[in-house]
């Protein structure tokens, strides 16, 4: 009954954000043709650099930016939705509705998730069939990275948060990864050609970044075809579940604590 019941608190956030979309037909319609725009500019774009990924994923450069855009809106709306509605801003509010904070948080993520999944189909479809993306995804394989990478960023999300509710302000730590992760986790180039641009050996920095292993794991799976019964497979997802296992608990504890001292402080609502 009670999860019938959050299904429902769920379902009613995500039918108000959604006709809230459809209220405003200019931002709706301007919102299409900015996608369609950013689909070609984009595939433009990695056309024009197109070279062989061969070292670490036997692809091409359109197929390696199709998955990093795969991971940018299946995964990372998770993460931003949690950042978002999860904050100094919101969450005396959450915890007066009554409502409970995981029930509160999905329905406010939910529909900008659906349309998030959505907006990936026109970046398959045309890095396909128009820019000659190739993908090579093993299903099962894919969830599991999928489930690792989601971890691993969302206790990144929670550390944030956590600290952010108590500081009123951006944490250093998370701040720091995110400006290395912008160099250094391989969005948009192998992590290996850091090697060649700098120094041999530089790219170490790389794989002790959490970020890094969320776009490898994800692109291993879906340009490699791996088996998850591979061994080699098994032990980069379990390279990567380190960082899952260590990150998720270590987020989840940081966020009571920075809910408890601000409660303790009565500084739960300030900003």
């Amino acid at each position: 009954m009670e999860i019938g019941l959050k299904l429902k608190q769920i379902a009613a956030f995500t039918k108000r954000d959604f006709f809230s979309w459809t209220t405003y037909k200019t931002a709706m319609i301007t919102q299409f043709i900015n996608i369609f725009i950013g689909v070609f500019s984009w595939g433009v774009r990695a056309a024009y650099v197109q070279k062989p990924v061969l070292e670490m994923y036997g692809s091409d450069y359109v197929s390696f930016l199709v998955v990093g855009i795969a991971i940018g809106n299946l995964i990372m709306p998770l993460v931003q939705g949690m950042e978002r509605q999860l904050n100094p801003w919101t969450l005396e509010t959450i915890l007066m509705t009554g409502i409970s904070t995981t029930v509160f948080v999905i329905g406010n993520v939910m529909w900008r998730y659906i349309f998030s999944v959505f907006t990936f189909i026109p970046y398959l479809l045309i890095g396909i069939y128009v820019f000659g993306a190739t993908l090579n995804v093993n299903v099962a394989t894919t969830i599991v990275a999928f489930a690792i990478s989601a971890a691993i960023l969302m206790g990144l999300a929670m550390i944030s948060t956590g600290v952010r509710i108590v500081t009123k302000s951006r944490d250093p730590i998370t701040w720091a990864l995110n400006i290395l992760q912008n160099l250094f986790s391989g969005i948009a180039f192998p992590v290996v050609y850091l090697d060649t641009i700098f120094f041999p050996g530089i790219s170490t920095i790389s794989w002790l970044l959490p970020q890094t292993w969320v776009y490898h794991l994800c692109r291993l799976a879906m340009l490699t075809n791996p088996s998850l019964l591979d061994p080699t497979i098994q032990i980069q997802l379990f390279k990567g579940l380190i960082f899952a296992v260590i990150l998720f608990p270590i987020g989840w504890k940081i966020f009571e604590w920075g809910v408890r001292k601000s409660k303790r402080e009565g500084t739960l609502g300030w900003y």
